[in-house]
């Protein structure tokens, strides 16, 4: 959770960071938008860098210490997991039954019923909490977290690597402190 006593940006110091973007800085973002999309959320990349652009200057707080383009990539997440949690709650609709003595339809709802919803309900909660717990093995290392995130969401190594600003040498140690801390707590558990 962030520090409420941390100084924060202004929204016209987010607007002049955001004008002042380097063309590399705009590829990421792009990309990043991209992915998000690309992993399920129902928004187009550019709507979703949009949303996030929108977020950044009219809703959400940005700490000094937060590198804006991550501070953009931490509400394009947001975004996209509000919008699948929206998805998710929509109703179903179903066709009534036939009257009797009316053809029945060709084609059974796929839909999953009411049991089936809550059995995926439950299996990504678990999912989240897992995903959450190896997350917060990191807590204290925020690249490690991104690449961590990263690699969990399915996203290249090269970008992770330019997500974090890390030269490739700086990368795989901090991949092999990922794997080393990932089963130390492994073993805690079979222990």
């Amino acid at each position: 959770m962030a520090d409420p006593t941390e100084p924060v940006r202004t929204r016209a110091e987010i607007a002049a960071a955001i004008r002042a973007f380097s063309p590399a800085q705009w590829a990421r973002l792009r990309a990043i938008a991209g992915h998000y999309h690309a992993l399920g959320c129902p928004m187009e990349a550019k709507d979703l860098l949009q949303e996030a652009f929108r977020r950044a200057l009219d809703e959400r707080s940005c700490p000094v210490s937060v590198d804006i383009v991550r501070f953009l990539d931490l509400a394009m997440r947001s975004i996209r997991d509000g919008e699948l949690k929206r998805a998710k709650r929509r109703p179903v609709l179903v066709s009534p039954s036939p009257a009797e003595g009316a053809p029945a339809p060709d084609a059974i709802d796929p839909a999953p019923n009411a049991e089936e919803r809550l059995t995926a309900a439950d299996e990504d909660g678990a999912r989240e909490r897992e995903r959450q717990e190896v997350i917060g093995l990191f807590a204290d290392d925020l690249a490690a977290q991104v690449i961590v995130e990263g690699m969990m969401e399915g996203t290249r190594g090269e970008d992770l690597r330019a997500l974090t600003d890390l030269d490739p040498t700086a990368y795989q140690s901090k991949r092999r402190l990922i794997r080393r801390r990932i089963e130390k707590a492994i073993q805690g558990i079979k222990k």
